[in-house]
């Protein structure tokens, strides 16, 4: 399986929830929804590029509206390669997070 960057792995995961209406803004306000930070459109466009690049996202370019400014939205979806990329994802995840257990925390063991 392709190793992910921590980005790509959240664009992927905020264009499966959003579906239909996964376009640059709405995937950065999932993104921050959920992590907390908050990316400049350029940090978003680089991963989406990538994702794409590698096949695990389609885009599809609707005609302008004027509730955009008249300027024609970019909608990402996921392929079967993505979705396949985010199910090995979360098994790596799961996997790897199996039996973590939050140590007692002691003053003497830290730095």
């Amino acid at each position: 399986m392709k190793t992910f960057t921590k980005k790509e792995e959240q664009v992927l995961l905020a264009i499966y929830h959003l579906k239909d209406e996964a376009y640059l803004i709405p995937i950065r306000e999932m993104i921050k929804k959920f992590t907390g930070k908050y990316y400049s459109v350029g940090t978003i466009y680089a991963p989406l590029n990538r994702l794409h690049s590698y096949g695990y996202l389609k885009t599809c370019v609707e005609k302008p509206d004027s509730s955009f400014g008249g300027k024609p939205i970019k909608y990402y979806r996921l392929t079967r390669d993505g979705l396949a990329a985010l199910k090995a994802l979360k098994r790596q995840n799961e996997l790897m997070w199996k039996d973590f257990k939050v140590p007692a925390f002691s003053d003497k063991n830290s730095s």
